[in-house]
């Protein structure tokens, strides 16, 4: 049963030089969208995968430790781009979502949860296991703030893990086997590992036969999987797995070569930043 529509909405964005992602650019700085995508599933509603930056996040990185965030990362916002109020303006309210997938677990993707109190929360195992329990400070130097989470995630969380593992034909290249969502082959969730430990990417089958791959910060920038480009070292610092990062990148560039016609969307790639601006939908 096909996804009957996905859209992008851009959610703020930070900043880093050009350099971090691809060691060939100079330093001259970018912008990194934080974007997340609204699903519409015929049977299970409104679906998102990740929530972006939303004033929560504010909030907390006023605080020590979570203020160290702020000043390494800057990050610009305005309360217009929360995720809740771009689906009110869709007229979709937030009681109507009723999952947020959480690609993994790092601030700019957590900061928008407490916006749907409604909706279950999908996500791996090994991503919920890696910074639960933590202080905030060790949070922190995973890229986490715990107290953008819901108080009650443990009632609301649920795990990738417990659904169908299912094995995937040559159309979908290098990647063999994924989790099947919704028992419907659907939303297809693979293990992107390396960014973030149980970081996971979707394969989105929409109803027009198109299909999707949101992959979260397996990459930033398209440029990386088109070109095999591994990002600059000091961008070690921001990924737990760098043997599986890499792997990942020639993984998804193996795959653009195979299968052109799945839309490859890094979350914070300026292509898939674009998508939001001009309010594509796929359907």
């Amino acid at each position: 049963m096909p996804i009957n529509s996905l859209k992008i909405y851009e959610c703020g964005y930070c900043t880093h030089p050009e350099k971090v992602v691809n060691p060939k650019k100079s330093l001259k700085t970018i912008t990194f969208s934080a974007t997340a995508a609204l699903l519409k599933h015929p049977e299970k509603g409104y679906i998102l995968f990740d929530t972006g930056y939303a004033s929560y996040f504010f909030q907390e990185t006023k605080k020590f430790p979570y203020s160290i965030y702020s000043k390494l990362t800057p990050v610009y916002f305005g309360e217009q781009q929360s995720l809740k109020n771009q689906l009110e303006s869709d007229g979709i309210s937030a009681d109507e979502i009723s999952t947020v997938i959480l690609s993994h677990f790092h601030g700019d993707h957590t900061a928008g949860l407490k916006d749907f109190p409604k909706a279950n929360i999908l996500t791996f195992k090994e991503a919920y296991t890696n910074i639960s329990g933590l202080t905030n400070l060790q949070a922190l130097m995973k890229g986490c703030l715990l107290e953008t989470l819901p108080k009650d995630i443990e009632k609301r969380i649920k795990y990738i893990n417990d659904c169908d593992l299912i094995k995937l034909d040559h159309s979908y290249g290098p990647f063999y086997e994924g989790r099947d969502l919704f028992g419907d082959c659907s939303v297809i969730a693979i293990d992107l590992t390396g960014h973030a430990i149980g970081q996971c990417g979707l394969f989105v089958q929409l109803h027009s036969g198109k299909r999707v791959l949101l992959c979260a910060d397996a990459i930033w920038v398209s440029e990386a999987y088109e070109n095999a480009i591994f990002p600059h070292r000091i961008a070690h610092l921001l990924i737990e797995d760098v043997n599986s990062y890499k792997n990942n990148v020639l993984k998804l560039h193996e795959l653009s070569k195979q299968a052109p016609e799945i839309d490859i969307l890094p979350t914070h790639c300026k292509k898939t930043a674009n998508l939001a601006k001009e309010g594509y939908i796929y359907e």
